[in-house]
C-alpha cells in the first residue's frame, strides 16, 4: 500500500459515522471494582507527575488523563504501597511511550535518536533492578529526566521481587523496547502497515506484558511456582489478556488515532482491505469477544489442571492470578471510558450497539474469527518467545 493510498484512508475515515459496540456487555460477569484509596492516589499521582515529569511539556495533559482511575481500577484490591508503584510504573510507560508515539512527541519524526532513547532507557532499567554486578559497563549514566523517572519504581520492584521476578519483568521490558522500534520504523517507512505487519509489534509495543509481570507485586506478591509460569495455559492467559487490552483499546482511541492523523491500528488497517468502516467495527469486535471467550476457557484449564499447584495457598495465589488479568481488562475499558484522553465517554457508549453486540456478533462466521486469529497465530515472531500457535 503506498503513501497516497493511505492518506487516502485517512481522508475517507474523517468524517465517517460508525456506531461502537457498548464493551460493557462484551464484558459482562467479569469483575470490576476501584481501589478505597483512589482519592488519596490522585494526589500522590499529581504530585509524582510534577516531581518526576515537571520537565515534560505534556504535563497538563498526563495529569488531565487520570491514571489514578487507571491504577484503581486495574489494581483494586493492591494495598496502597504496592498501589503507587504498579500505577507510577504505568504513568511512566505512557509518559516514556509518548515521545515516540504521540505526533507532538520529540522522538517522532526522529529515529537517530529514537534508539539511543530506548538504549539507555533498558541499562537504566537494569540497573535499577539489580540485574547487573558491573556497573563499570555503563560509565556514561542517562541524563534523559523521562528515563530517570523510573528509578523509584525500579527501587520499590527491586527490594520485593525474587531475581527470577525481576528477569521476567526485565524480558518484558526488552520486548517492549524492541517492538517500539519495530513500530516506529513501520510508521516511519510512510506506508501503511499490513494486517500481519501491525501484529508482529502490537502485543509487544502495548506494554501489557510489563504489567503482567507487575501482577504478583500487587497481589501482595503471592508468589507462584516458575513451573506454572511457564506453563502453556499461563503463556496463553497472558497473550490473551494482551489482545483483550489491546483491541479494546484500538476500538476507543479511534477517535483520537483518526482526528491526529494515525491509522496505524486495527480498525483502520481492516477499513483498508474491506473500504467499509462499520464492517471494520466489526470485525474488530468479533476478535475482541472471541478474546474473551478464549480467556475464559484457558483460565478453566488452568485453575483446574495444574499440578505443579500443591496448597491452598498457592490455589489462592492462582486465582488471584488469574482476577488480578480479569482486571486488567475490565479497568482498562472503565478507565478509557472516564479519561479524557481517547474522547470517547460512557454516554457515547449508552445506547450500545444499533445492532446489539450478541446478535452482530453471532451473524459473523467461525470462519472469520479464524481468518482474523491467523493474522496473530501464524506469526511466530509476534509472540513473545517466537512461538509458533495454530489458529
Amino acid at each position: 500500500m503506498t503513501e497516497v493510498e493511505a492518506s487516502l484512508i485517512l481522508a475517507e475515515l474523517r468524517g465517517q459515522s460508525i456506531v461502537l459496540p457498548d464493551l460493557n456487555v462484551v464484558f459482562n460477569g467479569w469483575p470490576r471494582h476501584v481501589n478505597v484509596h483512589l482519592d488519596r492516589l490522585r494526589r500522590d499521582v499529581d504530585r509524582w507527575l510534577d516531581s518526576a515529569m515537571g520537565h515534560n511539556p505534556r504535563l497538563e495533559a498526563l495529569k488531565a488523563a487520570d491514571f489514578a482511575h487507571f491504577g484503581a481500577t486495574w489494581w483494586p484490591h493492591a494495598s496502597y504501597d504496592r498501589l503507587k508503584v504498579v500505577t507510577f510504573l504505568a504513568v511512566w510507560l505512557f509518559a516514556w511511550d509518548d515521545e515516540i508515539d504521540m505526533d507532538d512527541g520529540c522522538l517522532w519524526h526522529d529515529s537517530d535518536l529514537s534508539q539511543p532513547y530506548r538504549d539507555e532507557t533498558r541499562l537504566h532499567v537494569l540497573e535499577c533492578l539489580g540485574l547487573t554486578d558491573d556497573l563499570n559497563r555503563f560509565p556514561v549514566r542517562s541524563v534523559n529526566p523521562t528515563i530517570l523517572a523510573f528509578e523509584g519504581i525500579g527501587n520499590a520492584i527491586r527490594s520485593v521481587y525474587t531475581y527470577e521476578q525481576r528477569r521476567r519483568f526485565m524480558k518484558h521490558m526488552e520486548d517492549f523496547l524492541e517492538m517500539s522500534r519495530r513500530e516506529q520504523a513501520l510508521r516511519l517507512r510512510g506506508t501503511l502497515p499490513t494486517v500481519e505487519e501491525f501484529w508482529s509489534y502490537r502485543l509487544g509495543s502495548s506494554a501489557v506484558h510489563i504489567t503482567l509481570a507487575m501482577n504478583e507485586f500487587a497481589c501482595n506478591n503471592n508468589s507462584l511456582p516458575a513451573s506454572v509460569m511457564a506453563q502453556e495455559h499461563m503463556t496463553l492467559l497472558w497473550e490473551y489478556t494482551n489482545i483483550i487490552v489491546s483491541v479494546t483499546n484500538d476500538i476507543l482511541s479511534l477517535k483520537k488515532e483518526v482526528t491526529r492523523g494515525s491509522i496505524g491500528s486495527m480498525i483502520p488497517l481492516e477499513y483498508a482491505q474491506s473500504r467499509n468502516a462499520q464492517s471494520a467495527v466489526d470485525k474488530t469486535t468479533l476478535l475482541l469477544a472471541n478474546a474473551i471467550d478464549a480467556f475464559k476457557q484457558t483460565a478453566e484449564k488452568l485453575l483446574h489442571r495444574s499440578p505443579e499447584i500443591t496448597s491452598c495457598e498457592q490455589t489462592r495465589a492462582l486465582g488471584d492470578f488469574v482476577k488480578g488479568c480479569q482486571f486488567y481488562c475490565t479497568g482498562n475499558l472503565a478507565w478509557s471510558l472516564a479519561t479524557r484522553r481517547y474522547g470517547i465517554y460512557e454516554h457515547d457508549l449508552a445506547k450500545g450497539v444499533s445492532r446489539g453486540v450478541t446478535n452482530s456478533l453471532s451473524s459473523l462466521s467461525s470462519e472469520t474469527f479464524q481468518s482474523i486469529y491467523g493474522y496473530i497465530w501464524k506469526q511466530g515472531a509476534a509472540m513473545p518467545g517466537g512461538r509458533q500457535m495454530d489458529a
